[in-house]
């Protein structure tokens, strides 16, 4: 049965528009951040209703800031997680008026015809995937073309299921961008100038450390003018049931660790399993299993057997299936404000 995936998109009984984040949820709630608000004066419309912007960035700080507005005037979508023992924003199921679908969203735009120049390249991209091995099924479109509120200069956001479905696409563009006359091409000069500087004043990066993490990202290009990116999600089976782990925060720490498996590190959250994990700051564990990014920037940032420096919340996890306890890392959090980050620190 499909259920609540992430990047899905949710609009409440008042017209709201959250974003779904990942796939484990408690029995009657959907974790989800809020991204658009009714507003008559918005730039965003769709269905007869004008929308604006919750969330203006994708980042820790505007999340924060988006959680007071919530607290503030919808505090029915305040969560407190006994799971994963932080506040957050999470959708009762019983407040839900639709749930918007990526994959039905793009088999729509194929099987209707485009309606604008958007839709077309998102047809036409779709269509590059599947000559290049990715079952057109296993494909989505999620933001506002998702939504029907795009604009002319929107990009396009497209997701793909299953660890299997990710991996196909990940070989697909790697494939396509080495071919001339397809349109599929890397972020370059201006462009990619714009992307790093970016990070680097969003995130505790430098200019030649967020284009070192450019570099490793295979799902973010420019396709025929048009900029996308493309994310794996995870499928119901893959993802983790909501409360077969509990996390408690147990302060602040920078490691430093060898990948030893980035299989989960296409989605989101993207998890990495380490080995040989020294403690640069903060408490003195010798148990830490793994570093956990909420932050897509850091998803595909390290391949097995490269080095990585981690400075985020560390959580001890108490794995209830296993009957296990360790320490992972977690980048992403609201406690950590932003300053949070995962950096290559060894050549591929």
């Amino acid at each position: 049965m499909r259920g609540f995936r992430d990047r899905d998109f949710l609009r409440t009984v008042e017209g709201l528009l959250f974003c779904v984040v990942g796939g484990t949820h408690p029995k009657d709630r959907v974790i989800a951040y809020l991204k658009y608000v009714p507003d008559e004066r918005g730039r965003w419309a769709g269905e007869g209703v004008r929308y604006r912007r919750a969330l203006r960035a994708y980042t820790i700080p505007d999340l924060v800031e988006t959680l007071r507005i919530v607290e503030r005037e919808h505090p029915e979508y305040i969560y407190y997680s006994r799971v994963f023992n932080t506040r957050m924003t999470a959708v009762p199921r019983s407040r839900i008026s639709r749930h918007y679908i990526p994959e039905r969203r793009l088999s729509d735009i194929l099987r209707r015809g485009v309606r604008d120049p958007l839709e077309r390249r998102v047809a036409e991209l779709a269509s590059l995937l599947e000559d290049f091995g990715v079952p057109v099924e296993h494909l989505g479109v999620t933001g506002s073309i998702l939504l029907g509120i795009h604009q002319p200069f929107s990009d396009i956001d497209m997701t793909v299921y299953g660890l299997e479905g990710g991996h196909a696409a990940m070989e697909a563009l790697r494939e396509a961008y080495g071919r001339r006359g397809l349109g599929v091409e890397r972020l370059k000069g201006e462009a990619l100038v714009e992307w790093c500087r970016n990070r680097a004043e969003r995130h505790p990066l430098t200019m030649e450390e967020a284009k070192r993490i450019y570099e490793r990202k295979w799902n973010i290009g420019v396709f025929r003018g048009v900029r996308f990116s493309i994310h794996p999600v995870r499928l119901e089976w893959e993802s983790e049931v909501y409360g077969s782990r509990i996390y408690k925060p147990e302060g602040v720490v920078t490691i430093r660790g060898t990948v030893v498996d980035a299989g989960e590190s296409i989605f989101l959250p993207a998890v990495y399993e380490l080995g040989d994990v020294e403690v640069l700051e903060g408490p003195e564990v010798d148990d830490i299993r793994e570093a956990c990014s909420y932050e897509s920037l850091y998803d595909n940032l390290a391949v097995e057997g490269e080095a990585i420096e981690v400075k985020g919340k560390l959580e001890r996890v108490t794995d209830l299936d296993e009957g296990a306890e360790y320490h992972r890392v977690l980048v992403g959090s609201l406690q950590g404000m932003g300053g949070e980050y995962m950096k290559p620190i060894s050549p591929r």
